[in-house]
């Protein structure tokens, strides 16, 4: 089987994944989200992929699609229904089921089934706060759509502070997601694959930040998810929820009551942390995970 992952290019997860689908016979490619084409006329129409033939391939994941998203929505349609190409963390190729992963769409789907997660907003300008600030106690977290890793993401302890961030940023930031700030000493990763979750690491951050992202100097170590299934629960329901089925759900727990709280999904999670600091091998178990939509 020919796999294409959009959005990882000469990348330590590519090439964990390229191991591992070699082993088992298989191939896996990455392109850049920006590598799409959409070609039109009103006699042929179909996406292609520079350098890459995108009928060869007998699955696509969508990894990340960035600002890209559309354009790759409608292009994995169209190698679904004239290929039959396997589609993975994308399901408008079922008519029933039209959904897309936002903050809004996500806060719908936890409130609708009874999942916690901390009061949030989504603003586009100071206005939109100044709205709805009675709702909220300082300090916040606010965070911009560039907002992945760690970057992009503020906490402010004042309406002034949580101004100048909006301020600064609105040219690049078309929506701001702010969040009530929770108490913490770090976070939980829960790693799910076919809505299953495979194993958990804890995420520490560094002396005098607030973010536990390892990319931002935070400190990886094993969870067992045994102590906390509930925990494990909620991240293959959200997973489920969203039809997100490769994806690393952010939870964290409350520091002085242990309750959980959604953070959010993530469908192109970095990998080889996890690996790292669990010992569990994700790229085969995304390989798997792959061949058996494939039989």
């Amino acid at each position: 089987m020919k796999i294409l992952v959009v959005g990882l290019v000469k990348n330590p997860q590519l090439l964990r994944l390229q191991e591992e689908a070699e082993k088992l016979g298989h191939t896996v490619d990455g392109c850049y989200a920006s590598d799409l084409i959409i070609q039109a006329s009103p006699e042929k129409f179909g996406p292609l992929i520079r350098g890459k033939n995108l009928a060869d391939y007998q699955l696509i994941y969508l990894w990340t699609v960035g600002k890209r998203r559309y354009e790759w929505y409608i292009a994995a349609n169209y190698a679904h229904k004239k290929w039959g190409t396997i589609i993975v963390n994308y399901k408008t190729i079922d008519p029933t089921y039209l959904y897309l992963l936002t903050p809004a769409s996500e806060y719908e789907k936890q409130t609708e089934n009874g999942l916690n997660y901390p009061a949030s907003a989504v603003i586009f300008n100071y206005a939109g706060f100044e709205v709805i600030k009675d709702r909220f106690t300082f300090p916040l977290i606010i965070k911009t759509s560039a907002g992945r890793q760690g970057r992009g993401v503020f906490k402010v302890n004042t309406p002034e502070e949580l101004k100048t961030i909006i301020s600064e940023n609105k040219d690049d930031s078309p929506a701001f997601v702010i969040r009530q700030f929770i108490e913490n000493d770090g976070d939980l990763r829960i790693f799910t694959v076919g809505y299953h979750a495979i194993g958990a690491m804890k995420r520490t951050p560094k002396e005098g930040d607030f973010r536990s992202n390892i990319s931002q100097g935070g400190k990886g170590s094993s969870f067992d998810l045994s102590t906390r299934p509930g925990v494990a629960r909620i991240a293959e329901k959200l997973s489920e929820l969203t039809r997100t089925e490769i994806a690393g759900v952010d939870i964290m727990l409350e520091k002085d009551t242990g309750k959980p709280f959604i953070l959010e999904i993530n469908p192109g999670p970095q990998f080889t942390g996890f690996e790292k600091y669990t010992g569990i091998n994700a790229a085969k178990t995304i390989v798997d995970y792959f061949i058996s939509l494939k039989a």
